[in-house]
């Protein structure tokens, strides 16, 4: 019986361990992307591993509604490989120290016919901070919506400040677009 347990556990452990591994590689629910830019390039780039973590959206009210969201920053992609390697290491994202990045979009107000201004709370890189999202529902069942919202990439200390004497130093405002259907 003492040698059953033990085995017992290992399987169920390695079943939890497959169960979670399956969970982190699934699909994202849509795209997450940001757009840079300086003197000689635009860098328009995603995520591709970001998953909802709570999605309450009660009797469909978008204004009592809140999502929140975490990313895997390794999962950075750029067109360039070079400049997505880059962007993994303590000179941007420093993907090793900050592994993820979360996001709770709440406190929606309506701003037209489907279309709502929100507030996004951010923890990225080690800062705690917020910024204005604005976005669209563009189906109803099942829930979709995509979205921009705009910020300080130095309020999160990643990268040197924009300096306009220097051609690649990059804009600091960065732009995030969000399009995605809602679990």
């Amino acid at each position: 019986m003492r040698r059953i347990a033990p085995a017992a556990i290992l399987a169920l452990a390695l079943a939890v361990g497959v169960r979670l591994a399956a969970a982190d590689s699934a699909p994202a629910p849509g795209e997450l992307t940001f757009k840079a830019h300086n003197a000689v390039y635009n860098a328009e780039g995603r995520f591709d591993r970001w998953r909802f973590t709570k999605v309450d959206v009660p009797n469909g009210d978008i204004t009592k509604g809140r999502v929140e969201i975490e990313v895997d920053l390794a999962s950075v992609h750029e067109s360039s490989d070079k400049l997505s390697a880059h962007l993994r290491t303590p000179d941007f994202l420093d993907v090793a120290t900050f592994p993820k990045a979360t996001i709770a979009i709440g406190d929606a107000k309506a701003a037209g016919p489907k279309r709502y201004k929100a507030t996004a709370s951010l923890d990225l890189h080690g800062v705690k901070a917020t910024c204005p999202v604005e976005f669209e529902v563009v189906s109803e069942k099942p829930l979709a919506i995509r979205g921009t919202a705009t910020l300080d990439r130095t309020a999160f200390k990643i990268g040197k400040p924009f300096s306009a004497g220097e051609t690649l130093s990059i804009h600091n405002e960065v732009q995030i677009g969000l399009d995605a259907k809602l679990p």
